[in-house]
Order: C-alpha cells, then structure tokens, then sequence
C-alpha cells in the first residue's frame, strides 16, 4: 500500500510539473462562454495568464492560460456536465476543480474597490500588490515570468492600507486565508521597501491572526533588514532569478540596471541571519541557466539558510522584449533536481520550518496552512530578539 502510495504521489508531482510547464488550453466551448474574460485582471485583455487548478487529493496547481505560452499545451481545460476536466490525448480524462473565491471577489471595501482587484486567494493565502508600478524602471515586469496573475493595472495611486485591511479581513471569513503576502518586488527604495510596506504590516496584524511574508527589493544596506523583521514581517522573499549573475541579467536587463546580483544575495544573507530558519527564500527560474548551475545555487543557498524555489520561466505578454525566451527542460532532469532539493532543504533543517513565505514552485502550491502555534512561534522569537 505504502510503495502504491509514492507511486501515486510521484505521477501526481511529474503531472503538476507537466501543467506547469506547458499551462493549458482553454476550449473553444469556454472561450465562447466568456471564461477568459471572467478571469481577466484590470489593464490585460487577454484574459487571465495564469489559474489555479484544484488535481484529485486536494493538490493546487497554478497554470499559465496566456494564449501565447499554452499554443502547443497538449492538456486542455473544457465543461462536462459531470464538472470541470483536463484532458490529454493520451492521457485521457482527468476530473478537476477551480476554487470558488466568488464571494471574496466580488466582495467591495468602503472605497468601493472588489476585494478581486485588491488580491487574489491561492489556498491559504491572500497575495496583493499594494504598490503601482514605475513603468521607468520596468521593475514590475521579471515577476511576469513566475506564474501568477497580475493582480492590479499600472495606476498612479496604491491600494490603501483600508482597502488591503478590508480585503484581507474578507478572504480570512471566506476562506479562512492563513498568511497574507505582500508583493513589492518592483518598488525600488533605498531601504528595501520599510516606510511603505510598514503601515500595511502593522495593520494587517491589528486586525487579524495570520502570518504576512513580503517579497520586496532587498536595503541599500544589508542590516537593515531587521527594521523590516521587526516590524511584523514574518517571511521575506528577494528574487535572484537565476543563480548565474549573467543569466538573471539577461532575463530583466532592465532590473540589473539599477538592482544588482550582489545586493540581493548581501540581503538574503543579512535576512537569513534574522528571520526565522526557512522564512528567507528565493526564485530561481530553471530554463534560463544549465541545470548544473542551478545545482550550484541550491547548494549554496541552502547552506546560508536560504530556501530556494524552483519555478518555470514564462516570457508572459508584458515581459521585457529584450529578454530571452528561456529553454523547456525536461521532466525528467526536473523532477531528479527537485529531489536534490527536497535532500538539501532537509540537511540544513529548512524542510519543516515553522515560517514559510508565499511559494511559487514548480511543484505547485505547497500545503503550508500556519496554526496558532507559527504564529505563537513568530510573537516570541520576535519579542527575544
């Protein structure tokens, strides 16, 4: 039984790893029906470019449906009357759900802003950018490449602390969100992203029990990460996009401009020595670098106490035109790499951490639904140090 189990389990993971990479198709029956347009985010036409999907046992995949990246997806997402199936031409029908974020999404705040504008619900965890975009700097446009929706239009003026507040408070008695992620990768400031990220911490901590982990540009000055650790911050993200400096460069030119790769692993260092072991943690985008320099990456991160996430590289509309179109590996190569990691983050003691940010593997959406006993975890550490 137990040996059929990890059978299952190890399909389940190669499949997830299959919809990741390739996204998926939407029929034309779903098209017609105005689906796409249902999952449009405000300032993108297209339609949405990425989803979730709920697989048998209650696994969470987000897909890429962006019309450019699924043309040659052998997998495509139709309406049965028995419900919603993935079908494949010679793997055949697999039934699967899509959450229902219905009554979150259409919920309003006092400004009258949808909750569905504000963030996007991913299993436990509400996700917003409070923050426009400086379409200067292009700053706003490598976080395209992880799979996620876009999940405001480049305005002028960002959510307000009210508005992310309420939000938040909507998807905790909806859906029972655990851990709120703040996304402010593209705000280039001198100290990491502190004076404008704070107000929303503080708040989002006043008003509910969860956890807010932050992904944000990393501090001029390394050390000081900890003002942000002791401002509520519970998990803290700085994306490397490749381990190989030229690689990540190539990937946002733009980004390397005024953000180097020194500054962001001198900040990982400096947040991995202050946050809690396994709440510090970084993308790297496999297809843009050889496997074997990945490799490397993991090895090196996770000795520093860094958990890196391995996530597909899409080159999503909106991208920067100038960079490369990335190369598709392999399942196989992947799935021995994503081993190699799962091995390393439990060497270094960051498999089972009580702290984790908001995920973006190529595995899916992990289970990590956060208790009282993480948040009790986060208080003290916090009070002691």
């Amino acid at each position: 039984m137990a040996e059929a189990d990890a059978l299952a389990a190890s399909a389940l993971t190669a499949l997830r790893l299959d919809l990741t990479n390739h996204g998926v198709r939407l029929s034309d029956d779903l098209l017609a029906s105005g689906f796409a347009l249902g999952l449009a985010t405000h300032g993108h036409q297209g339609g949405a470019e990425g989803i979730d999907l709920i697989l048998p046992g209650d696994r969470w995949v987000n897909v890429s449906v962006a019309a450019s990246y699924v043309q040659t997806s052998p997998f495509l997402l139709l309406a049965t009357p028995a419900g919603m199936v993935l079908r494949h031409p010679s793997r055949g029908d697999l039934p699967v759900r899509l959450p229902d974020t219905a009554r979150f999404r259409h919920a309003r705040t006092a400004s009258g802003a949808s909750c569905g504008d504000v963030g996007a619900i991913h299993g436990p965890w509400l996700v917003t950018a409070p923050f426009a975009a400086d379409p200067k700097l292009g700053l706003d446009l490598p976080h395209r490449f992880l799979g996620l929706p876009t999940f405001r239009a480049v305005e002028a003026t960002p959510w307000s602390v009210a508005d992310v507040v309420t939000s938040a408070q909507k998807a905790h008695d909806t859906a029972g969100i655990r851990l709120i992620h703040l996304e402010a990768g593209h705000e280039l400031s001198e100290d990491g992203g502190l004076a404008a990220l704070t107000p929303y911490i503080v708040a989002l901590k006043q008003a509910m029990p969860v956890l807010v982990s932050v992904t944000s540009v990393p501090p001029a000055k390394p050390e000081a990460v900890r003002a942000l650790y002791k401002a509520g911050c519970d998990a803290l993200a700085y994306h490397l996009l490749a381990w190989d400096s030229a690689a990540a460069a190539a990937a946002a030119p733009q980004r390397r401009q005024v953000l180097s790769h020194e500054r962001i692993l001198a900040g990982l260092r400096a947040a991995a020595a202050c946050f809690p072991r396994g709440a510090v943690s970084t993308d790297l985008l496999v297809g843009l670098e050889p496997l074997a320099s990945a490799e490397l990456g993991l090895e090196a991160l996770s000795a520093q106490g860094i958990v890196p996430n391995l996530t597909v590289f899409r080159p999503l509309p909106g991208a920067e035109g100038n960079a490369p179109a990335g190369e598709m590996v392999a399942t196989g190569p992947l799935l021995t790499l994503m081993d190699h990691r799962r091995v390393l983050l439990q060497r270094h003691g960051l498999w089972h951490s009580r702290v984790r940010g908001f995920p973006r593997t190529l595995a899916g959406v992990e289970r990590y639904a956060p208790d009282w006993r993480d948040r009790l975890h986060c208080r003290v550490r916090r009070w002691l140090r």
